[in-house]
């Protein structure tokens, strides 16, 4: 049967991706694993490289940075690796949607020129690859977004995204765009140009969404850093389940301007940037040099804030308290994240940092609200979007598109919605205000840690509640996810007697299989209230360092 007008577009652009991957690099069909129930990937591109190119993208990112910036290697050879090993990475696990492997060999050859005539260097991030969540637009390369009816026009340098051109002024060298929803929206990344994504650590799970191209890519370390989007958990759902760092900015912390959006009636502070790595050093210091950066006055929501290190020290001259959500009273985590959390709290009352019981207002009302507001107009330009190029909703955006109502909310209607959500944000800072009177300190907790999910893993397409993660954009609160540890089929088997909170509950714990998840990882988060990202950062620091110290001998 002939290939209708929308699958020969999606087939041209897959076709193009391929052959801008040097053939060399292309691996044989057969050994590539195909199926839910093939092995992980997760180390696969390693076997591929060479010795070189192993040991530049096995080394942490940070520490690459300082070798280039040291001499030790070239700006060529750390960014020809990462090309190499990004081309792989998509082989495996269906990851890009751009590569611009050419470009950025030839830049890294005129920064190691630069280096050679003036010996100097362009920039803190001189010689750095990164790369870009598919709704960043990159000059020279396409942003379909998910979408096929974007395919097409090329982005130029007054098109291109703010917050790449800042990453360029760095001397950082963007070399390929990942892969995400159609609709932009989805905790599961597929689409009909690409395809889906594959969790590198079983591809029977979900990578999630909407930045899961960008979590397989940096999971399987075709990537030092990469920069992505939030609305509800976009990067830290791919982040817990790829076992990476993420940091979810504040509004206006990060530039909007020049990224691809759908148009929603969701207000614009709570759709923010989020940066993604495996390398937590590297997160942090990336967040320094850009956080409230003066690159970006143009963006009309940016704010001038830049890097505060008195937030930091201030957590270095007094003891920090935190918090600790369990259960948020209407979805019960599964059982690998409650031993993830009892863990961290153990380890952190161990070296002496006290932590008490989070027990604020309701996360699942408001998150309810939120969604209601984001799909108040009817969703009308992610349909138009879909029906302009006849191509059909991915499974996940089925029942939505076929039986949600088009109707838009009446303005009272949205207005109403809008007051509630507001309620319920003053009902939750007033709480946080409030905790002071449980801490030692008298001051209120300084962040706290809680999942991002429900789930600690899920089959594709089965991520269903969005509490732990949405609340975070709901109130426009900062907040870092950070890898915590992998499920374990003994350690954390299926509750033998489970009464649950509802009936979603029941399903959330029913989709548990402790078997089918084994070795896939848990991740939790660390929120703090708005525009804390310092303190953030230094919070998860301390929590790795108690972690350490916890498995220190004697």
């Amino acid at each position: 049967m002939p290939l209708v007008a929308w699958e020969n577009r999606a087939a041209a652009k897959r076709a193009s991706l391929l052959k801008a991957i040097p053939s060399i690099w292309h691996v044989p069909p057969d050994q590539i694993p195909v199926g839910d129930g093939s092995p992980a990937v997760i180390d696969m591109p390693g076997k591929y490289l060479s010795e070189d190119e192993f040991t530049i993208t096995e080394t942490a990112p940070l520490d690459t940075l300082a070798h280039i910036h040291a001499g030790i290697w070239s700006c060529e050879d750390v960014v020809s690796a990462y090309c190499h090993r990004a081309a792989l990475c998509h082989q495996f696990a269906n990851c890009l949607t751009e590569v611009l492997f050419e470009e950025a060999v030839k830049t890294a050859r005129e920064l190691d020129q630069y280096r050679r005539e003036t010996g100097g260097l362009k920039g803190p991030l001189h010689g750095l690859p990164v790369s870009f969540m598919d709704r960043f637009r990159v000059s020279g390369t396409e942003t379909a977004a998910g979408f096929i009816s974007w395919l097409g026009p090329k982005e130029t340098d007054v098109t291109e995204s703010l917050i790449v051109r800042h990453m360029r002024a760095l001397g950082a060298i963007p070399f390929c765009k990942t892969n995400m929803p159609q609709s932009m929206m989805l905790a599961e990344t597929a689409n009909n140009i690409h395809g889906c994504t594959n969790n590198p650590y079983s591809a029977l799970l979900s990578s999630g969404g909407a930045a899961g191209g960008e979590g397989a890519l940096l999971a399987m370390k075709g990537s030092p850093f990469g920069w992505a989007t939030e609305f509800a958990g976009s990067a830290r759902i791919p982040a817990a389940f790829s076992n990476l760092f993420s940091l979810k900015v504040s509004s206006g912390r990060l530039p909007t301007l020049g990224v691809a959006s759908s148009e929603t009636s969701l207000p614009s502070r709570n759709s923010t940037i989020a940066m993604m790595s495996w390398d937590f050093g590297l997160l942090q210091h990336i967040a320094k040099l850009s956080l409230g950066a003066t690159a970006f006055e143009e963006d009309p929501i940016w704010i001038d804030m830049p890097w505060r290190e008195a937030k930091v020290r201030e957590l270095t001259l007094r003891r920090p308290t935190f918090a600790v959500l369990e259960c948020d009273g209407y979805i019960q985590p599964q059982p690998p994240i409650r031993r993830a959390l009892r863990s961290i709290v153990q380890c952190l009352r161990r070296a002496n940092y006290q932590v008490v019981e989070w027990k604020p207002p309701s996360h699942a009302t408001p998150v309810e609200t939120y969604f209601k507001i984001i799909g108040a107009d009817g969703a009308q330009a992610t349909r138009q979007h879909i029906k302009a190029s006849g191509e059909p909703p991915v499974p996940m955006l089925r029942d939505w598109y076929f039986h949600q109502p088009t109707q838009p909310l009446s303005l009272s209607e949205y207005l109403a919605l809008m007051k509630s959500l507001e309620k319920s944000q003053t009902a939750y800072q007033r709480y946080w205000k409030s905790t002071g009177k449980e801490t030692a300190s008298r001051l209120p907790v300084d962040g706290v840690i809680m999942p991002v999910c429900a789930n600690a893993a899920c089959c594709k397409n089965k991520l269903t509640y969005y509490g732990y993660s949405a609340i975070v954009n709901v109130l426009d609160f900062a907040a870092v996810s950070f890898p915590a540890g992998f499920i374990d089929r003994h350690l954390d088997p299926k509750p033998a007697a489970f009464v649950p909170l509802g009936r979603e509950d029941e399903s959330v714990n029913d989709s548990y299989d402790n078997f089918a998840f084994h070795g896939a990882p848990v991740g939790l988060q660390l929120m703090t209230r708005r525009t804390e990202e310092e303190k953030a950062l230094k919070l998860v620091e301390i929590i790795l360092q108690a972690q350490a110290y916890s498995l220190t001998p004697g």
